[in-house]
């Protein structure tokens, strides 16, 4: 486990909600955060339950900015491969290094299978499937140079591992990056990049207020800070400390992340 100062972190769909709280954590620890979305501008007015809706890539920085930490906005539409490898490029470009990768941003995929329009699941592709692997594609060369190893962690659900009603597709999208990111683990362990996934829980977001999961109404909804202490400890790992595992937030400290 390594200390994070002075490493450097990019965090996708980071302008609210859990990408958000991962920032401030890694930046209270002294880590440079690269704040990635494509939310530039507020349109939450617009949206049903505006106040989680709420949020840019420019609030997440001022709110670390003004409390001593480092970090700085990079507009990225994950869908967008140009994008990715522009936010993997300009951020070693612009530090000269890159040590953690978060893979948070995602979206929901609400049908019966029969119902889906083929536009909504191209795009639960796009952004929950092949983003992240894109993301490693282009961050990994960086790290990999680097000689130092690093720690990689995407944010999965719990769908990825077992029935949620409507949401086929979403759990699909969630279970392909579980076993893409466990296999990564395998393939860079000899670098001493460490590969997790991290499952948050029933989180107070807007994709949880705004949409019906049948069938989770007994989990507990924790606020968006409460995955803090254990996206900071995965980020502090490298491969011969933690890697190549699918962990839950609610067990952290107790069967994992034990100091």
């Amino acid at each position: 486990m390594t200390t994070l100062v002075d490493k450097v972190a990019i965090v996708t769909g980071a302008s609210r909600g859990i990408g958000r709280a991962i920032c401030q954590g890694l930046a209270a620890q002294g880590c440079s955060v690269v704040v990635a979305s494509r939310t530039e501008d507020d349109q939450s007015s617009a949206n049903d339950y505006p106040q989680y809706a709420s949020g840019t890539i420019h609030n997440t920085v001022n709110l670390i900015t003004q409390n001593g930490g480092s970090a700085v906005a990079q507009r990225c539409d994950v869908s967008n491969a140009r994008d990715i490898e522009t936010l993997c490029e300009s951020t070693y470009q612009r530090f000269g290094r890159l040590d953690i990768l978060v893979s948070n941003a995602g979206i929901d995929c609400e049908s019966p299978v029969p119902d889906l329009p083929l536009n909504i699941l191209d795009d639960c592709l796009a952004i929950n499937i092949r983003a992240p692997f894109l993301l490693c594609k282009y961050a990994l060369p960086y790290m990999l140079d680097s000689g130092h190893g690093g720690s990689i962690f995407a944010v999965t659900s719990g769908a990825s591992r077992g029935y949620r009603e409507g949401r086929v597709g979403y759990s699909m999208s969630k279970a392909a990056v579980d076993r893409m990111f466990l296999s990564l683990a395998e393939e860079v362990k000899a670098s001493n990049v460490a590969v997790n996934v991290l499952s948050p829980g029933r989180v107070d977001t807007w994709m949880n207020r705004r949409g019906d999961w049948p069938g989770t109404e007994h989990i507990p909804m924790v606020q968006p800070e409460e995955i803090i202490p254990s996206a900071v400890w995965l980020a502090q790992q490298n491969a011969r400390t933690f890697t190549g595992n699918l962990v839950e937030r609610s067990d952290f400290g107790t069967t994992w992340g034990i100091r």
